[in-house]
Formats: structure tokens, sequence, C-alpha cells
């Protein structure tokens, strides 16, 4: 489709300006830095290889949806990243637009830099070359995806919830589904209550207009993965067409993983930096119990995903000796 190939270069030019960005910093150059401030050399190379790193496999995986060798390499390879990155770039296509509706209604001012002097005061157009780029990649991806895995794997999307019966993995997926359930529900209901005034888990002080939108959009994909792998495992709505649970699980539980793992290595090396506002305790224990309910979330996905294939693959192969009778 002309759309999705528009979407999927889109994306792809998006990430190589952010990756661009990326690679001119590790490089040496100061372009777009107004002040190094008290950050080490050593970490800022780090901080910019990985990040730069995540904007190659983005351009990667953008380029792999439109071209001709995307269809051809291992389903994993592409649906890896794509499930993690549109969990994490989903929050950007609600927080950018609402930051400059805060900025333009003068509720909000975003700071040049970390209030602890850590991290570099930056020119105002980096931002909009940085989340401008999240915004396109997301939005890109959110387009281009779709159609390429319609075209790649439909007979495993087609129908509805309830047109696949309970597979041989049921009985351990109810478990896991539930157990993950409770855990990101009570996770949601936390930073919910943040977002209303709750001071558990935070350092004193108050929190903005901003961190408490943080917190909703937060809250709320964690409840929809909660939402899409229930309805999706007890085929609640028999009726409803299969890709809407799916998607508010894969977009849901991509984040919760994607931004667990990436703060992981930064607790587990004794480093006591947080998010704005919460205490390193909050963010650590956090961050442990979103990986867990997230990695149950998409292991349980995986398997429903995995029956659905097998079962359309079978119902191919019953179809073609009648088509040939």
């Amino acid at each position: 489709m002309k759309a999705g190939r528009i979407a999927g270069y889109a994306a792809f030019g998006a990430a190589l300006t952010y990756t661009l960005l990326k690679v001119a910093w590790i490089a040496g150059s100061s372009v777009g830095i107004s002040e190094m401030r008290g950050l080490s050399r050593a970490d800022w190379m780090a901080g910019n290889i990985s990040t730069a790193g995540l904007g190659i496999v983005g351009a990667i995986v953008a380029l792999a949806t439109v071209r001709s060798w995307g269809m051809r390499i291992p389903l994993w390879l592409i649906a890896v990243p794509m499930w993690v990155g549109a969990g994490l770039l989903a929050p950007f296509i609600v927080l950018m637009p609402a930051a400059a509706v805060f900025v333009a209604a003068g509720w909000w001012a975003p700071p040049a830099t970390a209030a602890d002097g850590t991290e570099p005061t930056l020119e105002p157009w980096t931002f909009v070359i940085v989340y401008g780029s999240f915004i396109v990649l997301g939005a890109g991806l959110a387009v281009a995806f779709p159609v390429y895995a319609w075209a790649r794997f439909r007979t495993a999307l087609l129908g509805t919830v309830g047109q696949v019966p309970a597979g041989s993995t049921h009985l351990a997926q109810v478990p896991l589904a539930w157990a993950a359930a409770v855990l990101a529900t009570g996770l949601a209901g936390l930073r919910l209550s943040w977002a209303f005034g709750a001071t558990v888990g935070l350092h004193p002080g108050p929190r903005d207009v901003w961190l408490r939108l943080g917190d909703v959009v937060a809250a709320m994909q964690i409840l929809c993965a909660v939402l899409g792998v229930l309805v999706l495992v007890h085929r609640w709505g028999k009726e409803r067409r299969f890709t809407l649970p799916l998607i508010a699980t894969w977009l849901g539980a991509g984040g919760m993983v994607g931004t667990g793992f990436l703060s992981m290595p930064t607790i587990l090396s004794g480093d006591q930096w947080a998010p704005t506002g919460q205490t390193f305790a909050a963010h650590a224990t956090g961050t442990f119990l979103t990986c867990v309910a997230g990695g149950l979330i998409s292991l349980v996905a995986l398997f429903l995903l995995v029956e659905r294939r097998a079962a359309a693959a079978e119902n191919t192969a019953a179809r073609a000796p009648a088509a040939a009778g």
C-alpha cells in the first residue's frame, strides 16, 4: 500500500536524523549543546552510543517494512524490536503535543538541563529534532508496520477473538495472565495515585502538570496491556476483531518491557539516579515489577499468537485437498 510505504520511509528518515545527531555528539561535535556542565565525557559517550544504537535499530526496522528483503528476514528480527520500540514510542504521540499545549498555555516550561547539573544544557532546537523524530518514527511505524504484518502473516490476524478455541497452553496462560494483570494493575494504580496527589514513593515537593500527565499516560499504557491480554486469554467479546486487543497488549507490554529493561542496567550498577520526584527505592522496585509483569504478559501473548498461527496453517492445509478435489 502506498500509505504504508510513505510512512515507512518517513519513519526511516526520522530515525536516521536522530541517529546522525547522536553520531555527531559521539564524534566530539558540540552542535546543539550550550554547556556540558558536570557530565563526564565517558558517561556522555556511553549514553549516546546506546541511544544511537536504538536509532539504528529503528531505522532498519522502518526500512524493512517497505523493502522486499524485509519479507524474507526471520520474523523475530523485526517483531522483537518493533514490539519494544512501539511500546517506547507510543507515549510520545500523546506527550509531545501535550507539551506544546502546556508551554503555549504557560502551565509548564521544560527545564534546559537536569536539576542536579549532571546533564548538558541543550539548544532549544535539539529538543525539536529529538522529540520530533520520536513522533514521526512512532507515527510512521504505526502505519507501516500493520501494513507489513498484514502482508506477511495475515492468516494469524484475521478473524475474531473467539474464532480460534483455547489451545494446549491455555491452562498455563490463565494463571500467568492474571498474575501479571494483578501486579500491573497495582503499578498502574500507584502511578495514577501520584497524578492525583499521593506522595508514597516520592520525594517531598510539588509534582508539576507534566509529571502528572506522564503518570497518567504510563498508567493507561499498563492498563491497555492488562485489558488486552485478559480479553485474548478468556475470549471476552468473542465477535470482537482479534487485532484490537492484540494492539492494546502489544503497545502496553512492549512499553513495560522496554522502559523496564532500559532502566535496569543503571539500577544494577549501583547508580542512585531516579526519575524526577521519585525515590530510588520506588524507582528500582517499580522497574523490577514492571519488567516481571510486562514479561509475563508478553509470554502469554506469544503463546496465543503461535497457537493462532498454527490453527490458521491447519485450516489452510485442510482446505487445500477440498479445493483440489
